[in-house]
């Protein structure tokens, strides 16, 4: 219950917003999907809700402050690996595969900035989906630790000081001035260079690094390691001074000679000659996992304004009306709802081409019934345990048959998700930051009180127009991919040589 008696459940509940999810899944799935985010929302009321005002200040207050205490809160829930099923070594179950997105949106409802940093961790290990054996054994790491005072996590590393958009896209790729770059030496690699703005990278035991072996041909030669946060030859550099989102770090992190053995080199394009450039279309899927991810990441942010602003319009005062009964206050608030209902169609319809493009069609179609029977019980039943698929997982073949099915991807299906991912993280970010707008001119000072929240999630709403791509990339995406792959003479970024040249 709220402080104006009105129940959050009930306003945006399940049944009253995600119709298409319904539709599709079924009523059987349907209710387990409901469940599983009203568990979410109990455990983020309950948890999370009451530590975001302070945290924040905390770090307003203290710039080298950490925010442990939200990080040992998702660990003892669960949350670091609810995402994953248990046969993949996650805590959660196969259904929580399709309620992602909308956890998504509700962590981002509650606290924008917990979002980021449990958002850095995930980024990590969906990265590590290119070697499944290796991300078995990381979930695993993470659920061993996640009751303790520090729990396991791990980073994602691309962004460099010299190359932020341009390793967002592969047509960008030839021209981007990357510097961290790795070396082959006996029994591993070597590293050297700098990466920057890393979510999580101050609290992350292991960083997920992605850095070519050969400067001149990054694309062809991209590999992946896991850095310990102890490995010679790393550390650690600045933490961002952030406006918002302040509980999430972004970091520096600095490789001078650091030795990565061969058994933590999750990637290395030189044992799989055969299957030349897979890099692209792995790149393409997790960039499209992870922009619909901030699409509804963002939503819920564009929530979290109006419920905010719908929660004060029921107290505040206008001539001596409260604002709630009157009529260009009820219109704003519904021109925000509007933004929310618009917002959350895009990335629903971008989750469902991710799906048809990393599953294919026919897949696609029997995903809801798949999923809604476990595959843990036939792998226990065929004598898999842990161990052993994660030799399997990790198998030469097995990463080959992966490889394999990534190159064909459909081109077109491929197309689809590039442009409907990003129109999912702008149309969201967009949204957000324009509900955010909305809300603090609606309230005026009540808006701008810390207290009150609103303040905090307009300042953490900016970051989301920037980060994995910015708005104005993305948009670039989108006409690339839905305009310019049927119009050949058209160039969309400029002089930028052509991919695979």
């Amino acid at each position: 219950m709220g402080p104006i008696g009105v129940r959050r459940e009930e306003l945006f509940s399940f049944d009253n917003q995600c119709f298409s999810l319904q539709g599709m899944y079924g009523p059987r799935l349907a209710r387990r999907v409901a469940g599983i985010l009203a568990d979410e929302r109990r455990f983020l009321q309950e948890q999370i809700a009451p530590l975001t005002l302070s945290e924040d200040l905390k770090h307003a207050e203290d710039h080298d402050y950490l925010s442990w205490e939200l990080m040992r809160r998702a660990g003892r829930h669960g949350r670091l690996t609810v995402y994953a099923p248990k046969f993949l070594g996650g805590s959660g179950g196969p259904t929580h595969l399709l309620a992602f997105m909308p956890l998504m949106e509700e962590m981002g409802a509650v606290d924008c900035a917990y979002t980021g940093m449990l958002g850095g961790h995930l980024l990590g290990l969906s990265v590590l989906l290119i070697n499944l054996g290796f991300l078995t054994r990381t979930l695993e790491e993470t659920v061993a630790h996640q009751f303790d005072e520090k729990p396991y996590v791990v980073s994602l590393a691309i962004t460099e000081p010299s190359a932020g958009t341009d390793v967002e896209e592969w047509e960008l790729y030839p021209r981007a001035k990357i510097i961290c770059h790795a070396r082959r030496v006996p029994g591993g690699a070597v590293l050297n260079g700098r990466k920057v703005f890393i979510s999580t990278g101050h609290m992350a035991t292991d960083h997920v690094v992605v850095a070519p072996f050969d400067l001149k041909d990054p694309r062809s030669t991209m590999g992946i390691f896991m850095v310990n946060r102890e490995a010679k030859g790393f550390e650690l550099g600045r933490k961002e001074r952030k406006m918002g989102q302040r509980a999430g770090p972004a970091s520096e992190l600095i490789f001078e000679d650091c030795f990565i053995p061969k058994e933590r080199i999750a990637h290395d394009p030189g044992d799989f000659p055969e299957h030349r450039g897979v890099f692209k279309n792995a790149l393409n899927l997790a960039l499209g996992m992870s922009r619909i991810a901030v699409g509804a990441w963002s939503v819920g942010t564009a929530r979290a304004a109006l419920e905010r602003a719908f929660e004060l319009a029921t107290t505040e005062k206008s001539q001596g009306r409260t604002l709630i009964d009157q009529q260009w206050a009820q219109a704003i608030l519904t021109n925000m709802l509007n933004n929310v209902f618009a917002a959350r169609s895009v990335y629903l319809e971008a989750q469902f081409a991710l799906t048809l493009s990393a599953l294919g069609r026919a897949r696609a179609i029997s995903a809801p019934e798949f999923v809604g029977r476990p595959p843990v019980s036939r792998l226990v039943k065929m004598g898999y345990d842990l161990l052993r698929l994660q030799k399997m997982l990790g198998s030469r073949w097995f990463r080959g048959q992966v490889f394999k099915r990534m190159k064909a991807t459909d081109e077109d299906g491929m197309a689809r998700l590039q442009y409907m991912s990003s129109m999912a993280k702008v149309a969201g970010s967009d949204a957000a930051m324009e509900n955010c707008h909305l809300a603090v001119e609606f309230l005026g000072r009540a808006g701008l009180r810390h207290d009150q929240g609103l303040e905090k999630v307009f300042r953490d709403a900016k970051l989301l127009q920037i980060f994995e791509g910015t708005n104005q990339l993305n948009r670039l995406n989108i006409f690339d991919n839905f305009f310019a792959r049927h119009l050949p003479g058209v160039k969309v970024y400029g002089d930028a040589p052509e991919a695979g040249k």
